[in-house]
């Protein structure tokens, strides 16, 4: 009756598209290279390669700037919060649709995640809603550019200002995205990005700090290295270890030599998908008006009386061999955060985050990368069409 895969048709593509980093014959010679000499593979203060990659790394984010690599994109984070100051005690305003890390690092430090929802267009921090949980005991606020939107720095840099908060920027999925006349990781006072799977550019795992003062880029390589100082035994503060190896460091290096392809294919990728879903009810989330998505993922939200079939439309369209998934919950559906928040009397769940109530029940992702080719993004779209219209036509129903 339905011609999908799920119930035995033949998949949109024979297999799902390959996440493994491919590399030019030119790093492959350079890898074999770091391998075959008596260069160590990690060094405690960064090794020549994981050095070219921070400069290169921070110089993309202009002047006077510095950067500091990590094992992680949550690494990033955690020594982004410990270098802003951030400590027991403290509140730092984060959204409440984000991976995570950006909670569990809070809490890692100390410090109380407090909830805010985001915004009805792009699904990026609601900077209003914020402004109303700044306490005399909030330190920081932590956009999160989400799925590779950017939040609407312009507007949090100056709320920050206004405030004397700091603010960190949570780019792990969205590295150099058009925001305001400039990019993420511009307005922050530091900004944290990762390199793992899926990411715009990807080494297996890695991560990346920046920032614009030399003193504060000081402390973050100490801390990457267990808080030692310049000598061999100097054990200055408590500090982690968190350093780059160098073999991520060469690989992310090439990434970031094909970071602008790798933006416009998945921009393009969007854009497919788009014009694909334009004469159905399925809403791709729309860009911000501040600035342009790089598309880690496209979310797209189900019309409410179809919320019931997210989970059939999931496993459909991952038959047809795209990826799809249903995003990470909420950070109040998580139940540990849950708990810790009530305990500390800071818990904001569905009343106070309207907007993520609403919309989180009927949303899926849709992969745009890594690195999509026309002819593959348009047959990913092809599969969200193709599972939708069956589901008009009453596939995935408790009769069907």
């Amino acid at each position: 009756m339905f011609n999908l895969a799920i119930y035995g048709a033949e998949p949109v593509r024979p297999r799902p598209v390959p996440l493994n980093v491919t590399i030019s014959p030119g790093l492959r010679s350079q890898i074999l290279a770091l391998l075959d000499n008596s260069e160590p593979l990690g060094a405690y203060y960064g090794g020549s390669h994981t050095r070219r990659f921070e400069a290169a790394f921070a110089a993309a984010h202009g002047e006077d700037t510095y950067g500091v690599a990590t094992n992680s994109g949550t690494s990033a984070l955690h020594v982004a919060l410990v270098a802003a100051g951030v400590g027991p005690g403290d509140e730092v305003i984060v959204q409440t649709m984000c991976f995570v890390s950006a909670a569990s690092v809070i809490v890692q430090v100390g410090a109380i995640p407090v909830i805010c929802d985001v915004e009805p267009h792009s699904l990026t921090m609601d900077v209003e809603r914020a402004e109303t949980l700044i306490t005399k005991r909030t330190k920081a606020i932590l956009p999160v550019h989400y799925w590779g939107y950017p939040a609407n720095m312009p507007a949090l840099r100056t709320l920050c200002d206004r405030y004397g908060l700091a603010l960190i920027e949570d780019s792990c999925q969205a590295p150099l995205a058009p925001v305001g006349g400039r990019t993420t990781g511009m307005f922050g006072d530091l900004s944290a990005y990762a390199f793992c799977d899926r990411k715009h550019i990807r080494s297996g795992e890695g991560g990346m700090v920046i920032c614009r003062n030399p003193d504060t880029a000081e402390r973050l390589r100490s801390l990457v290295n267990f808080g030692k100082g310049p000598g061999w035994d100097d054990y200055e503060e408590l500090g982690y270890s968190y350093r780059m190896v160098e073999l991520s460091a060469l690989i992310c290096l090439e990434g970031l030599s094909k970071l602008g392809a790798e933006q416009q294919a998945r921009q393009e990728a969007a854009a497919v998908y788009r014009a694909a879903l334009a004469d159905t009810p399925l809403q791709p989330v729309p860009e911000p008006e501040w600035g342009r998505s790089i598309y880690f993922k496209l979310p797209v939200i189900l019309p409410a009386e179809h919320a019931d079939r997210r989970p059939f439309m999931v496993e459909a369209i991952s038959a047809e061999n795209v990826s799809c998934r249903i995003p990470h919950r909420p950070l109040y559906e998580i139940p540990w955060l849950a708990k810790f928040l009530t305990d500390c009397d800071r818990f904001s769940g569905e009343a106070e985050c309207p907007i993520t109530a609403d919309v989180f029940p009927r949303m899926i992702e849709v992969e745009t990368g890594p690195y999509l080719p026309m002819h593959e993004a348009v047959a990913s779209a092809r599969a969200v069409q193709k599972v939708w219209q069956a589901i008009e036509g009453g596939a995935g129903g408790i009769d069907a």
